[in-house]
């Protein structure tokens, strides 16, 4: 039986929303056991009102950072140092940032490095190299509008087999789902997968992708599952075909012969 990794919930509550909170915790709870909720703010401000109940209802630590000079950058410096005296204080597998400030950034790889996983958690207009630093990156306001979730972070700056062949349609269903050059990176993975082994499973496309783009996972669409994700991508699509495997459940892409 696998044992279930801990998790730390960290939030810089001056650049994400009080109305978010159930669905930072509602994604944190997905990779394990929350050992750590802690959430930073100058208190005194007003901006940070919405917080407060929170902060009781779900049972956080919350950290009282005074903004010594306007603009300096006091609240990521105290989760910063927070997170470091977890990272070797405590066994924590899992680090869920709840931020939108790319000066976190250089914090997310140092615990990549030291094999945490780090999950972000933010706005969609958050900076894409900030984004692409988290194991995964998941939009807080996916539920409104996710099809355009990767494209707007982007301007701003996740036996035998039974083959079944994916209907060719003339335009996209959705346009505006994928970005040109998030296409043109699954293309390239679809073709090497299918040059080197004859198909591209939907498991080797998911993990890829996600490789390179840590917000490429379904949630952000809209989706919950990888292989939802993909029927909504069939209609950009239409130079290869959707198989299934004899057990009926593992799916992947070949070319397609029309």
């Amino acid at each position: 039986m696998e044992t279930s990794k801990n998790v730390a919930v960290l939030i810089d509550a001056e650049n994400v929303p009080a109305t978010y909170a159930k669905q930072i915790f509602d994604e944190a709870s997905n990779y394990g056991n929350i050992v750590v909720k802690r959430i930073f703010a100058d208190w005194s401000k007003a901006s940070v009102k919405g917080w407060k109940d929170e902060v009781n209802r779900n049972s956080m630590t919350a950290v009282q950072q005074f903004e010594v000079q306007p603009r300096k950058n006091t609240i990521d410096i105290a989760l910063i140092i927070q997170a470091l005296i977890i990272l070797f204080e405590k066994d924590v597998d899992v680090f869920c940032i709840a931020a939108g400030d790319s000066d976190y950034t250089r914090l997310v790889r140092e615990l990549r490095e030291r094999n945490k996983t780090v999950i972000g958690l933010g706005a969609r207009n958050v900076n894409q190299s900030f984004v692409n630093a988290f194991n995964e990156f998941i939009y807080l306001d996916a539920g409104e509008g996710a099809e355009e979730a990767p494209r707007a972070a982007k301007k701003r700056g996740r036996g035998r087999a039974k083959a079944q062949a994916a209907p060719a349609q003339e335009k996209p269903a959705e346009p505006e789902l994928i970005d040109n050059k998030r296409r043109s990176d699954l293309f390239n993975i679809i073709d090497r997968l299918i040059d080197n082994s004859g198909k591209a499973y939907y498991a080797q496309i998911s993990v890829e992708m996600k490789q390179k783009y840590s917000d490429f996972v379904p949630k952000n669409f809209g989706c919950n599952s990888f292989k939802k994700l993909m029927e909504k991508l069939l209609p950009y699509l239409k130079r290869y075909a959707q198989c299934t495997e004899a057990d009926g459940t593992t799916m992947y892409l070949v070319r397609s012969k029309k």
